[in-house]
């Protein structure tokens, strides 16, 4: 078994490919007064009121020069857009559109205490967990720590991360190894490739970027460039019969799939949500709150992880070791009165054996998923009437 989270930084201006790693920001307080020395947009109350990394400011302006450092979303009225400015030192406040459009005329003290520190570091963290048997190939497991306030854009993935890790610890006979790996969102993923692409590139036979799996409306995967990795094949078999399941090509990428599909990269990872990110009204906003997820949702999610996980370790190709169909009578598995005259599953599964297909394709044919055929592979084996197939 792997151990704990093994944690890293890596210091800020640090060169990792076309990017640098930025400065850390820190924020102690933040706050606009307006002319009724009433105070808004308060950092304490709620600290998506702050535009992130936004820089420090004291100062006082005109309604006109406040409104232009401004964020509110028309079509979330009520609630505070989470805006980030990236790689560009400004400052501003978020507020709901409601709450702008009472604002009235006159002098706005705008106070920002925050720094970006040229010393800081950016944190990430992996941990693993090591195959039962000898292979050393991995499934990539990913999830991010970047959006403040955020449910089910931020705290879903990573919770679903570590339930799935504890669970994984405890199933026996596993094929596969499996790194988890927790980053800021882009930047971090870009961080981690660059000092593990070797790795990466070698080993990684499949992968899975988590992200918003707390709510109960959809089942969404966003495909991998060619679409037709292990990744895509599983994740399809698993999800597709599942309650309002969506696909997206990777042109409707959004998350770390990005970078660890890019094209040198190239890892044919895919993304899973439920509700998939930008498609929920409440996305990026305060409105992605604890009464927007819940708790059958992400156990939906991580039942929907375990079997997508039990279907890639069950998965394997399969041939028959008898031509034409074998005497399943004589070993009991076969009844032999034809009072119903109906085939047993055995016998359909054997027929597609041709150790082409793989499990799921033959799942798929038969209207199952691949881990539910294990004991029916289990007894075939035992009886030696098929093989695996490399």
């Amino acid at each position: 078994m792997g151990g704990g989270f093994n944690k890293y930084e890596i210091k800020s201006g640090t060169k990792v490919y076309d990017w640098e790693v930025p400065a850390e920001w820190n924020i102690n307080e933040a706050y606009i007064i307006n002319p009724d020395k009433e105070k808004i947009c308060d950092f304490k109350k709620h600290n998506l009121h702050v535009l992130n990394y936004s820089t420090a400011i004291n100062k006082e302006l005109s309604l006109q020069e406040l409104q232009k450092h401004l964020y509110s979303n028309e079509n979330m009225p009520d609630s505070i857009p989470y805006v980030t400015s990236y790689y560009e030192r400004r400052w501003g406040f978020c507020i709901s559109h409601n709450e702008r459009k009472k604002l009235k005329d006159g002098l706005y003290k705008v106070y920002i205490d925050a720094k970006h520190d040229e010393n800081g570091v950016l944190n990430y963290a992996d941990f693993f967990i090591n195959a039962d048997k000898k292979g050393k190939d991995e499934i990539l497991i990913s999830s991010y720590l970047c959006h403040p306030s955020m449910a089910n854009n931020e705290l879903s993935g990573p919770i679903l991360l570590i339930f799935l890790a504890k669970w994984l610890r405890e199933l026996k006979d596993k094929k596969y190894r499996y790194r988890f790996v927790l980053i800021p969102e882009t930047i971090g993923s870009i961080v981690y490739i660059s000092k593990n692409s070797k790795k990466l590139k070698k080993r990684v036979k499949a992968g899975f970027v988590l992200s918003c799996l707390g709510d109960d409306d959809n089942y969404s995967l966003i495909h991998s460039p060619s679409g037709d990795t292990l990744s895509d094949k599983i994740a399809l078999h698993t999800y597709k019969n599942k309650k309002n399941f969506k696909e997206f090509s990777f042109l409707f990428r959004g998350s770390d799939e990005r970078q660890f599909n890019s094209a040198l990269v190239n890892l044919g990872v895919v993304g899973l949500c439920r509700t998939k990110y930008g498609e929920f009204k409440q996305y990026h906003s305060s409105a992605d709150n604890l009464s927007y997820i819940s708790k059958e949702g992400l156990l939906n999610s991580f039942k929907a992880l375990q079997e997508l996980i039990l279907n890639l370790e069950y998965n394997e190709k399969y041939k028959s070791k008898i031509i034409c169909e074998p005497n399943l009578g004589k070993r009991g598995l076969y009844p032999t009165l034809n009072l119903k005259n109906q085939r047993p599953l055995i016998a359909d599964f054997l027929a597609y054996c041709d150790g082409k297909r793989e499990l799921f394709e033959i799942a798929d044919i038969l209207k199952l998923k691949a881990y539910e055929l294990k004991d029916l592979v289990d007894e075939l084996l035992k009886h030696k009437l098929i093989k695996k197939v490399k």
